[in-house]
C-alpha cells in the first residue's frame, strides 16, 4: 500500500572519467611504490575493458588450484604479480613518438622487403600472390607486429562466410573446414578488446598448458584456431595471467630508457638555454639597509635591463666604477656526448642500431655502421622466422583452400633477405660465380649441360628460369657440327 509515496527510480547515466588514464597510472606507480618499500611484489587481475567479458561471466583468469599453491610457494597472496601498467597507460604511450620509434621500424623492417612463394606452379604462386595483396595481408602483418610491440600481444581473426556462428568451434584447414571461395578476409584485434575464457593450468606435461584455447572478444567466445595469437616477447607462465596472457610490451620494456633519455635531452636544452648568465656588481648598501625607493629603483632597472638585453642593444654602467659587468658561461663541450648515450641506451631493448633508429651514423675510425646493420638484419631474420612464418604458413594454406579447394604440401613461404647488393657488387658475386663454373667445367668436373641447369636453378642470378628443353649437343661437341648440313640449294 502507498505505492504512490515510493520514491521514484531514476536511472542516471554513468559519468564519463576523463581522467581514467592519469588514474590507471597513478595507481601503478603507487603499486610499484609498495612494491620497494615492502621488498615484495603485488599480485593484481589486469582491467579489462568493458563488455569484453560477457555480463555476468567472471573471467577464467588464476581460476584453478594450481594458482594458489604457485602463489604460496611465492610466499604471496593466491593472486598474479603485475607489473603490467595496463592498456590505458600503453594506448597513451603510443602516441609519444620515441615510444613510437622501435614499434614502426620493427614492423617495417619486417615486411620490407616482404617475401615470395616457393615450391609450386608459377601460375599457381601467381594467383596465391594476387589473393595475398586482395586481402591487403602484408599491411595486415605490419600492423600486427606494431600491436604485438605496443601492448604485448595482437590477434588476426580468421573470417569464414558462413560460420559466423561457430566462432566457439575449432576451426579445420582442411577441404572439409573451409570450402572454396569462403575466406572473407582478416580482422586485426587489438589486446585490449580480448581475454582468455578457458585454459589449461593443471597440467604441465601437456603442450597446451597455459595457452588458452577459447577466447573472449567483446563477449563473444572464439576458439584459438580462429585466432592468430602474436607474441614475441612472453612472460614466465607465472606473470602471463597478469599480462592477460600477453608478452611484455615492448613500450613498457622502453619506459625507463625513454625516460632517462627524455630527462637528459630536457636538461641539455635547459643548458643551453640559459648557458650564459648575465651579472653586474652594483652597491647594494641602500637595498639592504631598507633604503626608501631603493629597491624598487633596482628592481626596475633590472627589468630594463632584462627586457633590451640582446646583442644589439647598449647596456649603461656607472662610470665612478662602483659598477662592474660580468657574464659566467657554462662549458657544452660534453652534452653531445651525454646525449649520444642516452640514445644508445634508448636502442638497447630492441638491439637496434642507432643509424636504423635515429639515422645517426657511429663514431670513430673506420666506422660505418655496415657490421652493425648486418647483426640488426639478422636479429629481424630470426624474428620473422620464429613468428611470422608460422602464421604466413596458416595464411597461405587459407589461400590455396580458398582458390583451389586444396593445399599443395610442396608450397612454401620464404622472405626475402633484409641485406640487397647494389649494382657493383651483385657484378662482383657474378663474376666471381662465372669464374668459379669456367674452372670446374676445364676440370672436367661438370659440363656444360650441367652448369647450365645450375644457373637456371640460380635464383639470384641473370639466367633464372633459362630454356633447358634446346639441345646442348652442339655446345659439348662444337668440332662436330657440320655447317653445311642446312645450307640451302642455291
Amino acid at each position: 500500500m502507498f505505492k504512490w509515496f515510493k520514491k521514484k527510480e531514476i536511472v542516471v547515466a554513468p559519468k564519463i572519467d576523463q581522467h581514467a588514464v592519469l588514474r590507471q597510472m597513478q595507481r601503478v606507480i603507487t603499486m610499484l611504490d609498495d612494491v620497494k618499500d615492502s621488498g615484495h611484489f603485488v599480485y593484481t587481475i589486469p582491467e579489462l575493458a568493458p563488455n569484453v567479458v560477457p555480463a555476468g561471466v567472471t573471467p577464467l583468469i588464476a581460476q584453478d588450484s594450481m594458482c594458489g599453491a604457485m602463489a604460496n610457494y611465492a610466499g604471496m597472496e593466491p593472486q598474479f604479480y603485475s607489473t603490467f601498467i595496463g592498456y590505458p597507460a600503453l594506448s597513451w604511450m603510443s602516441q609519444n613518438a620515441d615510444y613510437r620509434l622501435v614499434p614502426e621500424t620493427v614492423a617495417e623492417e619486417m615486411i620490407r622487403e616482404w617475401g615470395k612463394l616457393k615450391g609450386g606452379d608459377e601460375e599457381v604462386i601467381k594467383q596465391i600472390e594476387q589473393r595475398l595483396d586482395e586481402l591487403g595481408v602484408r599491411d595486415l602483418i605490419r600492423r600486427h607486429i606494431e600491436n604485438d610491440h605496443y601492448f604485448g600481444r595482437s590477434q588476426l581473426f580468421i573470417d569464414i562466410e558462413g560460420q559466423e556462428d561457430k566462432t566457439d568451434l575449432p576451426l579445420l584447414i582442411n577441404e572439409k573446414g573451409i570450402k572454396k571461395g569462403s575466406l572473407k578476409g582478416f580482422s586485426l584485434v587489438e589486446a585490449l578488446w580480448s581475454t582468455p575464457s578457458a585454459y589449461n593450468a593443471n597440467n604441465p606435461l601437456q603442450n597446451d598448458f597455459f595457452v588458452p584455447y577459447k577466447w573472449y572478444v567483446l563477449g563473444k567466445q572464439v576458439h584459438r584456431d580462429r585466432l592468430m595469437t602474436l607474441i614475441m616477447r612472453p612472460v614466465p607462465d607465472m606473470m602471463k595471467p597478469s599480462y592477460n596472457f600477453g608478452g611484455l610490451p615492448m613500450t613498457q620494456a622502453m619506459k625507463p630508457y625513454v625516460e632517462r633519455c627524455e630527462r637528459t635531452v630536457d636538461s641539455v636544452s635547459d643548458l643551453v638555454h640559459t648557458y650564459s648568465i648575465t651579472g653586474l656588481k652594483t652597491d647594494m648598501s641602500a637595498v639592504l639597509s631598507g633604503g626608501e625607493g631603493s629597491a624598487a629603483n633596482l628592481v626596475a632597472r633590472a627589468q630594463i635591463f632584462s627586457k633590451m638585453k640582446n646583442n644589439q642593444n647598449l647596456m649603461l654602467i656607472d662610470k665612478s666604477g662602483e659598477e662592474e659587468f660580468f657574464q659566467l658561461n657554462t662549458p657544452l663541450t660534453t652534452l653531445d656526448i651525454l646525449c649520444s648515450q642516452a640514445f644508445e641506451q634508448m636502442a638497447g631493448p630492441a638491439k637496434m642500431p642507432l643509424v636504423k633508429m635515429f639515422g645517426k651514423s657511429p663514431s670513430g675510425l673506420n666506422a660505418t655502421g655496415d657490421s652493425e646493420i648486418r647483426v640488426w638484419y639478422d636479429h629481424v631474420a630470426a624474428l620473422q622466422n620464429a613468428h611470422i612464418l608460422p602464421q604466413m604458413k596458416t595464411i597461405i594454406d587459407l589461400v590455396q583452400l580458398d582458390l583451389f579447394g586444396k593445399i599443395d604440401p610442396e608450397l612454401y613461404w620464404q622472405f626475402k633477405p633484409l641485406y640487397q647488393l647494389d649494382a657493383n657488387e651483385q657484378a662482383d658475386v657474378d663474376l666471381k660465380k662465372a669464374q668459379t663454373a669456367q674452372i670446374y667445367v676445364d676440370m672436367g668436373v661438370i659440363d656444360n649441360i650441367e652448369q647450365r641447369e645450375i644457373l637456371q636453378s640460380d635464383e639470384d642470378g641473370l639466367y633464372t628460369g633459362l630454356d633447358m628443353t634446346k639441345d646442348m649437343d652442339a655446345y659439348n661437341d662444337v668440332d662436330k657440327v657440320d655447317e653445311t648440313q642446312d645450307r640451302p640449294i642455291e
